[in-house]
């Protein structure tokens, strides 16, 4: 995690450690002897006026832990953190800070003494420690162009940090390229909510077309659980026992939540477990009578214009012409989203000519044709239509052709040196696929593309719902959408023909694939379902989805069978026939 917490508060530790003691009925001479310390040392110590040195705090902690004082590891860490200690700061700490040898915890009822009581208290650290789940690890992060808003950031924060009977419900509520997505990442790698729920988050993405049967097993593989596809009301139940446990703290995150349907199942309500939903539908709070609902619409000029600056760059800003920065935002409405795809295009184009697109009569009815929509959401379309519009005929067609990919999907270069027709239709796949990571570079640049990750060998990409909306309805008027599906199938075959395909690459792509199976049926191409099926059958057992592989077969059953019956005719034919 890396130190998060504030600069050391000895007055707060001082306050701190007396209570814990008094409470523990252990007497600040027992302590000063445990440490070779004067009374007088630990006195001035609970009074806040000297810090404690390592073998006095791990001393104290130990102490505590023996008298169970501490029912769980945050109890001992609220104390720590006072002195500036995160929980991995705190492990290092007590490895490396033995207690002094020879002093018995309680001669009357224990033998032990605290070096020998030691080992015992750092496997307790260290069993809370391997139970956090990070939220980077699940790909949660901040990008370089990140501004803060701090008025909707303070706002959340103190709902999911309010002290209640029952952990919070918030819901961030706001239209389509609002920021709620990044707010919500915000917040969760905010020191202070990670201080409050000690085990950590768990995140989940729905969309449109979510699926949340896959997020209650993406959560069960991040909890080292046991997954069965088939049984889903044994799956929450193993869920809700492992995250309500006595002592754990979870906040769970679904993002991007379009109706109720799809997040019901995700909905664990416990006492312990804190809520964070996004979404663009207010009426989602109807289900959740205790929830906040937090508006997250657009930013703040001065919020806006910091975000436009720090897209452009400095030596794009000193070119800009007077006021035409505060004109573009206020045409944009400063909706975050549409103020980023310009912002990428003016550093890469300049001022001149992204200021005369957006203000061209010819950029304005082809974005109004794009359909009914509220003002905000035709801000944006104002700036993908001169975003798109900014790309070379080839990159326009390589954008157009990522609306075959499902709401929230990732990818990379990996899938798609096969899915884009490579100008170099001669190179190795190693040469496609290098020139699909310059392509997605390119399309990443203009601000038409998300960040995912780049821990992998390809970067890992996917496209805001809005940006998708707009790539998949240029898809459709170009009445290409039923070339692409073919392509997207043909690409994924090929994916899964590579000899020795690591189960990782199967697993990231795992969405995908379940599409390309998908797109097969819907163009009644049961031969590649079947090549699909057999490579993936395997692993679908493995991951425990019997269930999705019994539909799968079910699916293709009257091809299998039409299949077996021709096979058979032409065994018993006659040759006179």
């Amino acid at each position: 995690m890396g130190k998060q917490v504030a600069p050391a508060d000895r007055a707060a530790y001082g306050a701190w450690l007396r209570q814990q003691l008094d409470q523990a009925q252990i007497f600040y001479a027992r302590l000063a002897n445990a440490t070779a310390c004067s009374e007088g040392l630990i006195t001035r110590i609970l009074n806040g006026e000297r810090t404690p040195n390592p073998l006095v705090q791990v001393t104290a902690l130990l102490m505590l832990w023996a008298a169970g004082t501490f029912a769980h590891p945050e109890e001992a860490l609220t104390g720590m953190r006072h002195l500036g200690y995160s929980l991995d700061e705190l492990l290092l700490l007590v490895q490396q800070q033995q207690p002094l040898p020879h002093h018995y915890w309680d001669a009357a009822q224990h033998a032990a003494t605290l070096s020998e009581l030691h080992p015992q208290f750092l496997a307790w650290l260290k069993q809370a420690a391997a139970h956090f789940i990070h939220p980077e690890a699940q790909g949660v992060q901040l990008p370089g162009w990140y501004v803060e808003r701090p008025v909707e950031l303070a706002a959340a924060r103190a709902e999911l940090l309010a002290t209640t009977d029952s952990a919070p419900t918030v819901i961030l509520w706001g239209p389509g390229g609002s920021g709620k997505s990044l707010l919500a990442q915000a917040l969760l790698l905010d020191a202070e909510v990670q201080q409050r729920y000690w085990n950590g988050v768990l995140w989940a993405r729905l969309g449109p077309q979510g699926d949340p049967g896959t997020c209650l097993q993406t959560w069960c593989r991040w909890l080292n659980l046991k997954v069965d596809s088939a049984n889903p009301t044994a799956l929450r139940q193993q869920l809700r026992e492992a995250l309500t446990a006595p002592g754990r703290r979870y906040l769970i995150v679904v993002d991007d939540v379009w109706d109720y349907a799809a997040l019901e199942p995700l909905w664990l309500p416990d006492a312990n477990l804190g809520w964070l939903f996004t979404t663009r539908d207010r009426t989602l709070a109807t289900y959740f009578p205790a929830s906040t609902v937090q508006k997250v619409a657009a930013m703040r000029p001065a919020e806006a214009r910091a975000l436009l600056e720090r897209l452009v760059g400095a030596e794009q800003l000193q070119q800009e012409p007077p006021a035409a920065g505060d004109a573009l935002l206020a045409e944009v409405e400063y909706l975050p989203l549409a103020v980023r795809l310009l912002g990428c295009l003016i550093r890469l184009r300049g001022w001149t000519a992204v200021l005369r697109d957006v203000s061209s009569e010819r950029t304005r009815i082809v974005t109004l044709a794009l359909g009914p929509s509220p003002t905000t959401e035709t801000s944006v379309r104002l700036a993908l239509q001169v975003s798109y519009a900014a790309l070379p005929p080839d990159l326009q067609q390589r954008f157009v052709r990522l609306g075959v990919f499902g709401y929230g999907h990732t990818f990379s270069g990996l899938v798609l040196a096969a899915l884009w027709e490579a100008e170099a239709p001669d190179a190795d796949w190693q040469e496609r696929a290098a020139l699909a990571e310059q392509a997605l570079g390119w399309l990443y640049d203009v601000g038409l593309l998300e960040l995912v990750s780049t821990e992998s060998a390809f970067v890992v990409y996917r496209l805001h719902t809005l940006v998708h909306d707009y790539a998949r309805l240029l898809l459709r008027e170009q009445r290409a959408f039923e070339a692409a599906q073919r392509s997207y199938v043909d690409a994924y075959l090929a994916l899964t023909q590579k000899p020795d395909l690591p189960t990782a690459i199967l697993e990231e792509q795992w969405p995908n694939l379940q599409l390309a199976f998908t797109y097969a049926l819907e163009l009644s191409d049961y031969a590649a379902g079947l090549r699909l099926l057999e490579r993936l059958g395997s692993f679908m057992l493995a991951r425990a989805e019997s269930e999705l592989l019994e539909a799968w077969l079910g699916a293709l059953e009257p091809q299998l069978a039409q299949q077996r019956w021709a096979a058979v005719e032409a065994q018993y034919r006659s040759p006179d026939l």
